[in-house]
């Protein structure tokens, strides 16, 4: 498994995988930069969608039909098989879940999710997310995960839209699979904070 550096100062990753285009070839251009210091995870999304769907506007609604961005993290691999993963709309509604699989997931409260710093822009051409995620944050649902440099997390970024005028499913690291499914761990990226 290869493994991606994320420096402090940030790091960049494109989300240019698009394995059922056949079926719905949509292909937002997507980007996530991520970035750490020493009390938080900082995500920067831009898509250059414009026909934007924003309909859901509460917490653990499903975002992922509205036009979206997301960040799927375990946190620690070593120790705890869980994942966290965070979605978010053009509303800056958050669907927050904690997971072993998509059978397997519960979601967050909301008040935890007040927790996040979300600050979505809307724009001519392309809409953004900041996504401040605090240490606390994670260690309140995953309490091994040990914050800072040499930590090794394993994940994904994705960015979809199931209702939108021109549905897509994109991501960073591939997903071979017969259908659109973003729960499959097995093809998590692995990444180390420097």
């Amino acid at each position: 498994m290869q493994r991606y550096m994320i420096e402090r100062g940030g790091t960049r990753f494109e989300i240019a995988n698009f394995p059922w285009v056949k079926e719905f070839p949509a292909t937002p251009k997507t980007a996530v930069t991520v970035s750490y210091d020493d009390a938080n995870l900082y995500f920067h999304l831009v898509s250059d969608e414009t026909h934007l769907r924003a309909v859901e506007t509460r917490h653990n609604a499903p975002v992922c039909q509205d036009s979206c961005m997301e960040v799927f993290l375990q946190h620690a691999p070593n120790t705890d098989d869980r994942y966290i993963n965070l979605e978010i709309n053009p509303n800056g509604a958050v669907f927050a879940g904690l997971c072993y699989c998509r059978e397997r997931a519960e979601k967050i409260d909301p008040s935890d999710i007040d927790m996040l710093g979300v600050d979505v822009r809307v724009l001519d051409n392309r809409w953004e997310i900041d996504l401040t995620v605090p240490k606390e944050f994670i260690q309140k649902q995953i309490p091994t995960y040990r914050h800072g440099k040499g930590s090794v997390l394993r994940g994904n970024f994705y960015k979809c839209g199931d209702l939108t005028d021109h549905p897509h499913y994109g991501c960073f690291q591939n997903i071979v699979w017969e259908h659109p499914d973003f729960h499959r761990p097995e093809f998590f990226a692995e990444f180390e904070l420097i």
